[in-house]
């Protein structure tokens, strides 16, 4: 049986099958910057900024509507204790959705975007849904399964939270100091990052137990699942190295080594790839999944930090938190061999301290 994941990521493979390498891509990258109230959108046909879209505070994390057809992306303000919405077409502010607390992540449930708050912990949906919760939350994930949600909370617990009944269960308390969660893919189990005791902690959502502690040699600070679900990548303080967990034989892989203290990940499919950004050298790392090998090592600026790989797998765009720009990977640049490096295709001022990227589709 193909994953589901592995489906929706050969849509859009099928879809450039007929474009021109290096062409450009036929939508918008939107970017969010922390010291300007303001987002801004990049042409990426033209690779070139075509507007600002003034908000009231500065925006943190993107994410799009899981209906694409309402053309609606959402930007979380946690200094205005808001979600801000804009019409992706017209690139302009529609309105803000005041929260009950400052929003700091957001995931997809079916045709609905639940959000986590902090200050007053709850999460919450753009309707007005809540759910109390009985802690401070640090992290949280939906499972592609079911509308039901796992939350880590400061003081080493965690719950799962009935998002159709609004509705959070009783603490499973672990001990340590728990970060990022990530759903396995058929949404049997959860893996949750412990950094105090450097492990993957696998909980059994049925039984709401723990299956297995996975020791790591670096604190796992964040989180990075491959298309099909059946990788998950890790960075982290203690060592300059990429860990590799297998989900579905809930074990450690092996850990690679990268750049000088490796930080955030993203993913294409087609080749397989994991591309990692080394803030204090410079550079990104290109690692192919399939042989868990560095293939190339691309400079792209100063202290580079968010990622996205675009929907056609051809160009991977990395924020300079430093520098103010964004760089462009063409994929199909890199070239595995000796040389191990690959060119940069080109750089794009974005404004001051960019700090997440979202591609729409025009």
């Amino acid at each position: 049986m193909i994953p589901r994941r592995a489906l929706l990521t050969a849509l859009p493979l099928l879809a450039s099958c007929n474009r021109r390498p290096g062409s450009g891509y036929r939508g918008t990258a939107f970017v969010s910057t922390e010291e300007t109230p303001s987002v801004v959108a990049v042409d990426l046909l033209a690779f070139a900024v075509k507007s600002r879209i003034d908000m009231p505070a500065p925006p943190s994390i993107l994410a799009a509507h899981p209906d694409s057809r309402r053309r609606r992306i959402f930007a979380l303000s946690p200094a205005g204790r808001s979600v801000e919405e804009i019409d992706s077409a017209a690139r302009v502010r529609v309105k803000g959705h005041r929260m009950p607390g400052a929003p700091v992540a957001v995931h997809a449930a079916a045709r609905d975007l639940w959000f986590l708050t902090r200050e007053t912990p709850h999460v919450a949906s753009l309707d007005g849904r809540r759910i109390a919760l009985p802690a401070e939350p640090v992290e949280f994930d939906i499972s592609p399964a079911s509308k039901l949600a796992c939350v880590t909370l400061e003081g080493g617990a965690l719950l799962f939270a009935d998002l159709e009944a609004r509705r959070a269960g009783p603490m499973l308390k672990l001990g340590g100091e728990l970060g990022g969660i990530r759903f396995r893919s058929d949404g049997k189990i959860v893996l949750v990052a412990d950094k105090a005791r450097r492990q993957l902690t696998v909980v059994d959502v049925a039984a709401r137990q723990v299956m297995a502690e996975l020791p790591l040699a670096l604190s796992p600070d964040r989180l990075c699942m491959n298309s099909d679900g059946g990788q998950l990548f890790i960075t982290g303080e203690g060592r300059d190295a990429v860990a590799i967990a297998y989900t579905y034989r809930t074990e450690i892989a092996q850990t690679s080594l990268s750049g000088r203290k490796p930080g955030m990940m993203a993913v294409s499919a087609g080749p397989d790839y994991l591309f990692v950004a080394n803030p204090q050298a410079g550079s990104v790392t290109v690692f192919d999944t399939a042989t868990q090998r560095v293939v190339a090592v691309t400079g792209v600026g100063m202290e580079p930090g968010a990622m996205v790989v675009t929907p056609d797998q051809q160009y991977t765009l990395v924020l300079n938190r430093a520098s103010g720009d964004m760089a462009v990977i063409r994929i199909a640049a890199i070239t595995p061999g000796r040389n191990k490096t690959a060119p940069l295709f080109t750089m794009i001022p974005v404004g001051s301290k960019p700090v997440d990227v979202l591609v729409v589709p025009a």
